[in-house]
Formats: C-alpha cells, structure tokens, sequence
C-alpha cells in the first residue's frame, strides 16, 4: 500500500471545540518515491475562539486567521475529496493517532461527513511518535533523540528533525508533514524488520493475526512521558469493549491460576496490574522474540522463562475465564459509578462522536443529502433528522456558512447560544473571550515565553474580537 504522511495546525488542543487551520499531506509510495502533496488553510470558523499559544506557535497572523477566503466546512470537503482519492493508503502521522486523526474525526463528524475516513476504505493508520519510542526503547542507537534542559530525552518533531541533519519547517503543517517523512524513510532505512512491524500494525486484522499466531509478543506503552516495555501472552479479547487481552509475562501465572474469582479481583485491583490491553485499531507495534533476542530486555527474565509462563498461560482454562468476568464485573461497576456520579449530563452534541452511537439508515443517508446539496436545500434536510445531534450540527454549518437563508427565529437562538458561549465568564470546556485576553496578558508579563515575539498579530486579532464579539456587536 501507498503511505500518506499527513499533519494539522489548529486553534488549539481540543478535538471537541478547536478547529483544524491548516492541512499538508504527501501520498509516496512504499518506496518513498513522491506521487501527489496537498497543502490548504482555511479562516477561522464565525464564533470560535482560538488559543493565542496555538497561534503564536503555528505563526497563524491576523490575515491567515480571519482574512483567508476558503471556509472550515469547504477545507473539509477538500480533505475528503483529496483522502478518499488517495484511498487505500495507510494514513501516517507524528503524534496522529491521538491528536490528528481526533481533530480530523471530531471535525467530519460536525460536518456532517464521515469521521472514520482514514480507517474505512480498505485504509490504514499509524504513528510515527510510537515506533520511534520503541526502535529507541530497544535499539537506542538507531535514532538520535535530543535531551532537554532536565537531561530527559525529548520526542518533539522540531527537536528530533534537526538533531538527525533533517530539515524542518517546524509547526507548519507541511514542514512537519515532510519531516515526519523523512524520519520514516530513516527508520525504514536502518530498521526494516521494526519499519516492516509498524506497517503491520496498521491493520487491524494482521494485529489479531499475529496475536493469535505467536506465543509472546513484545511491545511499548508509554505513561506520562515514560516508556516501559511489555512481554505478553494473548489470552481472549475483552467481554465488552473486545480489544485483545494480554497477560504481562513479567508476572508469574504460577502465583495466580488457582486463585478464584474474587481472590483474582483483589490482586488485580489492589495494584498487580498483570492484565495488558492492545488497541488494535491504533497501530499497536508487536514485536516477536526474534527481533528482539540480542536485547538487553531478557537481562532480568530468561527467554526459556518467558516461554514456560506462556505455555502454563495456554492451558490454564479456567483461570481465563475467570479473568474474563473480572474485566466484566470492573467494567459494570465504571459503567455504575460514571452513571451515579452524573456525567452524563454535562455532555454536548459536540462531545458525543463515541457514546450517542452511529446514525441509523434514515439519517445516514440524509448525511449524504445534505452534503451533495445547496445551502438552501440543507436547510429543509435539517428538520429531517432523527437524531437531533445532526440537526444542530446542520443548522450550525448554515449558520457559519451561509446564514442570511435561516429564518430569523432560528438565527436569533444560535446568535444568543453563541454570545453564551462567548461572553461566558466561567471555566468552560471552549475558549471564550475572557480566556483569550487573560492567555495574552500572561504572554505580556511573561519575559521567557517565545510567543512574545507574536505579541503584535494576538492584539491585532484581540482587536477583531473586541469589534466583533462585544456587548453592541453580538446578542444578549
């Protein structure tokens, strides 16, 4: 399959609320031969505000954010266009799986478009920050990884680029795009076996296939900026959320296969966390004994022991089952406690890509209506939706798209939603324009923040905001 090294810059870090600004991308071949580049910005969306951090670190100025002619909506019919065309590819970012590729489906879900893009299609994903923590993990000679002031190694594109001779436009979304490349190829390079890894786990299918086919795996996770590695023995997939299930070799099974089920659930909840989840559907890097043999990762347990352990795991029936109602139980009592504790109730339409479930045959196909017609049109499949999500989503879109053809009824109940929103002097899960002057005001007395130096364009843009979202300017 085709590789494509893609990257965003945003008004922020959350998915739910900031808004993709800029788009690169490159489509190479497995060879790294180059076949196509997409490059797009687009303004800021009508009633967002932005993090003056994100701005100054992207170099987004005040003509970029508000004067720029393409619209958010029409710049994700662009990416769309241009990732489907470029289908089946395996989708590769740096940081991707967990900031990107989250922007990207929180986006398209809001748009009213498919969210799952890079995963549907015969596509696959994968992240570039995750293999380069394991090649170091196990191979810390492969790549050379920078130290920061703390004497702690340090995964920043802007920092690992250079330091490995590669040149980086940093924070803009191309520059990175072509650094995160060139990174890969390096890796491809010196590691094939580990690159040849990377690329299978961006298939979920093959994930379960090695899984299933060897008898250890040895993989990274990383907490909190610490990476440690893990010796596992699949042993079923989860009763509910069925992601694979593995049981850390570290632990011996001696000590525990013939506890019963609540003996088993005391261990496991007071702190022997001997069970290892794999999201197989995040590009989890599995490695067998083979690539690893030579490491000093079998330094404290013989590999002749790990193999005995795995092999008490096969047989050990009962003790699996077992284990499996225990992730049962712990997952009924999450479920109770986040209903009791009232969670629920502060979630918003935006916030429900994952839990207000997909949309049901009706729905999905006025998705498709709604994106294929004009403005006026989508207006009419707004009060078709079952689920009320797309109809505030689709109202939203002709409000910041179009919104002298909404009745005034409904443009006065978003305008005053939006003004809400704005004004709001409260810690809100969105930027308001309290946080945006208060944001500016520490980049004004603080001597040592690099953002300083775009002190000029963020009062230039407070200035827009001030015109725009005062008391006379928005509705109360």
């Amino acid at each position: 399959m085709d590789l494509v090294f893609y990257d965003f810059e945003t008004t922020g870090k959350e998915p739910h609320w900031d808004q993709i600004l800029q788009v690169g991308a490159t489509k190479v071949s497995k060879e790294f031969n180059e076949i196509d580049t997409f490059e797009f910005r687009s303004r800021l969306k009508p009633g967002l505000i932005p993090s003056p951090f994100a701005l100054a670190v992207n170099n987004t100025d005040y003509a970029k954010l508000i004067k720029t002619e393409c619209s958010h909506y029409e710049m994700l019919r662009k990416i769309e266009d241009k990732f489907t065309k470029w289908s089946p590819s395996i989708f590769i970012g740096y940081n991707s799986i967990n900031f990107d590729e989250e922007f990207l489906r929180n986006s398209l879900f809001r748009a009213l478009l498919d969210p799952y893009l890079t995963s549907r299609n015969n596509n696959n994903r994968a992240d570039l920050l995750e293999l380069l923590r394991t090649v170091d993990f196990f191979f810390p000679d492969t790549i050379n990884i920078p130290v920061n002031n703390k004497n702690k190694k340090t995964f920043k594109l802007d920092q690992i680029a250079p330091a490995n001779s590669i040149t980086h436009f940093a924070h803009d979304a191309l520059g990175d795009v072509i650094a995160t490349k060139q990174l890969a190829k390096l890796i491809s390079q010196r590691k094939p076996t580990f690159w040849h890894s990377f690329l299978e786990g961006s298939n979920k299918s093959l994930v379960y296939k090695v899984l299933s086919e060897e008898k250890i795996v040895f993989f990274c996770q990383t907490f909190f900026g610490k990476t440690t590695a893990i010796s596992g023995s699949f042993l079923f997939n989860h009763p509910i959320y069925k992601f694979p299930v593995l049981f850390d070799l570290n632990f011996d099974p001696r000590e525990l296969v013939e506890l019963n089920l609540r003996d088993l659930k005391d261990v496991y909840t007071g702190g022997q966390r001997f069970l290892k989840f794999v999201k197989a559907n995040k590009g989890p890097i599995l490695l067998t004994k083979n690539q690893i043999e030579y490491s000093w990762f079998f330094n404290s347990i013989n590999i002749n022991e790990f193999q005995k352990r795995s092999e008490i795991l096969a047989n050990a029936t009962t003790f699996k089952q077992n284990l499996a109602s225990m992730l049962l139980d712990i997952a009924e009592e999450d479920k109770q406690d986040k209903e009791l504790s009232g969670s629920q109730e502060d979630i918003m339409a935006e916030e429900t890509l994952y839990t207000g479930g997909f949309p049901n045959h009706k729905d999905q196909k006025l998705k498709q209506q709604f994106r294929d017609e004009n403005w006026s049109g989508r207006y009419d499949i707004c009060q078709q939706f079952s689920d009320k999500r797309f109809s505030y989503f689709g109202l939203r879109l002709i409000y910041e798209e179009c919104p002298e053809i909404l009745p005034l009824s409904v443009r006065d109940k978003i305008d005053r939603s939006v003004a809400n929103q704005l004004k709001s002097l409260n810690k809100e899960k969105w930027k308001t324009c309290d946080d945006f002057y208060k944001e500016i005001e520490i980049i004004e007395n603080d001597p040592n923040t690099k953002a300083k130096e775009f002190l000029f364009e963020l009062r230039d843009i407070r200035k827009y905001f001030e015109e725009n979202y005062s008391e006379k300017s928005i509705k109360n």
